[in-house]
């Protein structure tokens, strides 16, 4: 899987409504959907929640770049399908496998909807707000700014070894990883270059000279923050229910696929056919 992937989840700083809701009604927002998501083990449930996704990314104006990081996630997805599907010793096996591709849509998507929403400014605010240290709440907005930067010079070292002859793509598996050997140095040394070159840029400035911190804005709490929080209380909520009565869900939310469709069945039925062929 490429690492342009990481593209995704790059701050993007755009005038949309998303970009105005204030980072601690985001994260909670974002836990709360993180928690029904692994609770809930049936289709038609993460199905509702991808189809409430869908307003979200269209409001953020970032469809056609999730649509790019599906792309990159579809053999991730498929493999996580096929290979569930064919070794799960549950009832519906592929009914559990597609449960777990639907889901990593879902997280991907809302993970990536928020890191392209959140400023690392923002993140090293709120973090001081909660009366976290300057020198942890910088270093936390630092990493979360330079994850990205780093993917795509990760990106020019591969491209870089490759014109040099070095064949990172072809082999078994473990060759591949003893030919990402070559690929480790530059990184780590592209890493510690720009470490030094920030640590003496900061030191240049001034940094933590004082401890009375000042911002250029001032994040606050407006009334649709108000209904972002009230809404992920809710879902909350609804979270501790579903965990505490263990209450079935609807029979129409409750799908298995038929026992004559299981992947594994028409693996074998397949592997049968294409055995008999050969053997004639």
């Amino acid at each position: 899987m490429s690492l342009k992937i990481l593209d995704y989840f790059n701050y993007l700083e755009q005038k949309s409504p998303l970009h105005y809701v204030d980072l601690r009604g985001k994260t909670l927002f974002i836990f709360m959907i993180t928690c029904l998501a692994i609770y809930l083990n049936q289709i038609i449930p993460l199905c509702i929640i991808l189809v409430a996704l869908l307003p979200l990314i269209f409001f953020g104006n970032f469809m056609k770049r999730w649509l790019k990081s599906l792309l990159f996630l579809t053999p991730v997805i498929l493999l996580i399908v096929v290979l569930n599907a064919l070794f799960l010793k549950v009832d519906h096996p592929t009914t559990k496998a597609i449960v777990l591709g639907i889901r990593l849509i879902v997280l991907s998507g809302f993970f990536g909807l928020y890191f392209q929403t959140v400023s690392p400014d923002d993140i090293s605010q709120t973090l001081i707000k909660f009366r976290f240290p300057y020198a942890f709440a910088w270093a936390i907005s630092t990493a979360y700014r330079f994850i990205p930067t780093l993917g795509k010079e990760t990106n020019i070292i591969i491209d870089a070894q490759k014109s040099r002859g070095l064949q990172i793509d072809s082999g078994n598996l473990f060759k591949r990883v003893r030919n990402m050997i070559p690929l480790l140095i530059p990184i780590f040394a592209t890493a510690l270059r720009r470490s030094w070159q920030l640590a003496e840029a900061i030191e240049s400035r001034g940094w933590n000279a004082t401890k009375n911190r000042t911002f250029l804005y001032s994040i606050k709490l407006k009334w649709w923050d108000i209904i972002v929080i009230l809404l992920s209380l809710g879902l909350f909520a609804l979270f501790l229910y579903l965990v505490i009565s263990n209450v079935s869900l609807p029979f129409w939310m409750v799908i298995n696929i038929p026992e004559q469709f299981e992947l594994r069945r028409l693996f074998l039925i397949a592997w049968i056919w294409i055995k008999n062929l050969f053997m004639k």
